[in-house]
């Protein structure tokens, strides 16, 4: 586990500056992250008071938003040998947490309240899909495109400095022509400041922009980059909507000229503004990118929604004792020394089952031979065991779950004995433990294949266990059960 930062450490973040640049990319140089928030011209050119420290191959953000300190998750270097999620229990008992994804809110949010909103989810769209507009469902997009090309005479071409004055006069325009309150000006005064610079690093090469025009006059602008992780990410895009089909001929050839050497393209999000929604939703986004935020339940009573389009719902009162905190659990190795207390756990907890099928456990011998062969888990809280997972060392039995996945020979392993006490289940214990058994299993057993087997209903398991790595080889009966065998390589 990674160590806490100290009390030296925490008060040595430096600011945001143009050396963060290089950093991040070296962070996400191999990572596969979709989003923007560690951009350092997309977003991260927003906060005022945004602070990092590098600490080994961990990367901290950290920014004052409403006049409190949020953390990102943390970045760690590919191949390291630790989690995002457990560098983030190297921070402070009370951080809280901003631009979190859904994998780390699983993973992490035992001990937190999650908090999210529609308006913050980003907009992912598949490249291919949204320069090729192939298909009915794109047909009014080709139509206004069309509209626009045979209706101007246009002229797009890449920024230069000498375009400054025009932009700067478009801008104005485009102010001016908004009925917006005090709040919404502001916040486009400034955006107006942040695309200075933004034309700056275009000018540099760091971004991509172009300029629109019709008829010799400027009737729109984009602004955007490819990302170290590979992402297309357009930041920027105001035009003249006089003209008929501007927005539309703008974005598709935007993406046309800078992004077909990427798969995705993230618009980022639509900030609760309905036309914007509907302007982005008809693109028929590849997925919408929800982030939540995490405040940790000893310190705030707020509601929470699960996800994104759930109805949100008071936390019943005392929720707060029954909230695990991330720091509240402890994982050791379980031996045959244990029998009776994992037995009697996974025979307890099965009974408390709505279906009892969903898991079927041990015989007596059978746990003896797991125990013994060293690859069962057990997260321990308040020195009582709340939760199970192991790995199977049986050779036999990994052979005839070998040829079921017609990979007869090859080396298998069974993953199982997966458990949570009920009081303990929704609060990220369980997968937790899973990827820690999991890094376990890798480090005995490697290179291998791990097979998880349960019955072919069971969907919270087949859910979890996808969240895990783990894919469908088959599906088939055995004698009165259906069961469903998912592996992983290790």
């Amino acid at each position: 586990m990674h160590d806490s930062l100290s009390a030296t450490e925490l008060s040595s973040f430096l600011p945001f500056g143009p050396e963060l640049e290089g950093i991040l990319a070296d962070f996400l140089k191999d990572s596969d992250y979709l989003g923007s928030d560690y951009s350092y011209y997309a977003f991260l050119s927003w906060f005022d008071k945004g602070e990092y420290l590098v600490k080994g191959d961990v990367l901290y953000l950290r920014c004052v938003m409403d006049g409190e300190t949020y953390y990102w998750p943390p970045l760690v270097r590919a191949g390291a040998s630790l989690t995002p999620e457990q560098a983030a229990l190297a921070l402070p008992d009370d951080s809280m947490f901003a631009f979190c994804t859904e994998q780390f809110v699983n993973e992490t949010y035992g001990g937190f309240f999650v908090l999210t909103n529609r308006d913050w989810a980003e907009y992912i769209y598949d490249v291919a899909d949204f320069v090729a507009l192939e298909g009915k469902r794109y047909h009014a997009k080709r139509n206004h495109i069309a509209k626009f090309e045979k209706s101007y005479r246009y002229e797009m071409s890449p920024y230069k400095r000498a375009d400054d004055a025009e932009i700067a006069a478009f801008e104005d325009a485009w102010l001016a022509s908004k009925k917006f309150d005090e709040k919404e000006r502001v916040n486009a005064e400034r955006e107006r400041n942040i695309v200075r610079g933004w034309l700056d690093a275009a000018e540099r090469g760091k971004l991509v922009c172009d300029v629109l025009r019709v008829d010799g006059k400027m009737a729109g602008i984009a602004i955007g980059e490819i990302s170290p992780s590979g992402v297309a990410i357009e930041m920027y895009e105001k035009a003249d909507a006089s003209y008929e089909g501007v927005y539309s001929f703008l974005a598709h050839e935007f993406a046309a000229r800078h992004f077909t050497g990427c798969r995705y393209l993230n618009r980022q999000e639509d900030m609760g503004m309905a036309g914007l929604r509907k302007s982005k939703l008809s693109y028929y986004p590849a997925l919408l990118l929800d982030k939540f935020v995490l405040k940790p339940a000893v310190a705030y009573s707020e509601c929470y929604k699960e996800r994104t389009g759930r109805t949100e719902r008071k936390l019943p009162k005392g929720a707060k004792e029954r909230i695990l905190a991330a720091s509240g659990y402890r994982i050791r190795q379980l031996t045959d020394a244990d029998f009776d207390e994992v037995y009697s756990f996974l025979c307890e907890e099965r009974e408390a089952l709505p279906d009892k099928l969903f898991f079927l456990n041990y015989t007596e011998e059978e746990l003896h031979g797991v125990l013994e062969g060293g690859g069962m888990y057990g997260a321990f809280i308040g020195g009582r065991l709340a939760a199970t997972c192991a790995y199977d060392t049986d050779e036999e039995y990994a052979g005839r779950l070998a040829e079921i996945c017609g990979a007869a020979g090859e080396k298998y392993y069974e993953f199982s004995g997966i458990m949570t006490a009920a009081r303990y289940r929704g609060l990220g214990l369980s997968s937790r433990l899973c990827s820690y058994v999991l890094k376990k299993a890798a480090e005995a057993l490697a290179p291998a294949t791990l097979c998880a087997v349960v019955q072919f209903d069971n969907a919270p398991s087949l859910s979890n266990l996808g969240k895990l790595g783990f894919s469908l080889r088959v599906t088939r009966s055995c004698g009165e059960y259906t069961f469903s065998y998912l592996t992983r390589e290790i």
